[in-house]
């Protein structure tokens, strides 16, 4: 049986495309390549934004924290995750499957908290190598974002319409193809 391309299965007498580089610009995706170049060590660089979390099978308690994630979501050294909602609930689920396997858990959320904008996070949990398997200590790196929430949105999109409004006149215009302006 002969095949169409060459002489044996899997033989192709064509080029394969050009490789293209691509360039990570995700936190979480530059904090996953600092790892895996590091060998599994703390990854360094993302200071604001990375917590190391202790005890991980257990109350997940925070070891160090970057100023900026203690500041936006009211977290300190020392605290135990275990049992509280929005990012620390998520962070929780991410150190226990790390406890289980090893390997980085990638993790999005949206928190909504009263009173302010939603928040979308997307992180990344790292197991740090202490020469033991499994991992004892996690390094999480954490980006957000603030989003209007629906009834912000709606007061936003009513005042620019009545800003669009007042600013612009009314000009009238007509359309020659309009069947009321054939005459």
């Amino acid at each position: 049986m002969r095949m169409g391309w060459g002489s044996e299965p899997g033989d192709c007498s064509f080029d394969p495309p050009p490789r293209f580089a691509t360039l990570e610009r995700r936190m979480s995706g530059l904090a996953l390549e600092a790892w895996a170049a590091s060998g599994g060590t703390p990854v360094s660089g993302f200071t604001d934004h990375s917590m190391i979390i202790g005890d991980i099978g257990g109350a997940a308690r925070i070891d160090s924290i970057g100023a900026l994630v203690a500041e936006s979501f009211h977290l300190a050294i020392g605290m135990a995750l275990i049992g509280r909602p929005g990012l620390a609930a998520e962070i929780t689920a991410a150190c226990d499957l790390i406890a289980l396997r090893s390997l980085p858990v990638p993790f999005e959320a949206s928190l909504a908290a009263p009173g302010r904008a939603l928040v979308l996070a997307r992180g990344i949990a790292l197991p740090l190598a202490n020469g033991r398997d499994p991992a004892e200590r996690v390094q999480v790196i954490v980006n957000w974002r603030e989003v209007l929430n629906r009834a912000a949105t709606a007061r936003l999109r009513r005042e620019i319409g009545a800003a669009l409004r007042i600013s612009m006149p009314k000009v009238a215009i007509s359309d020659p193809f309009s069947p009321k302006s054939a005459a």
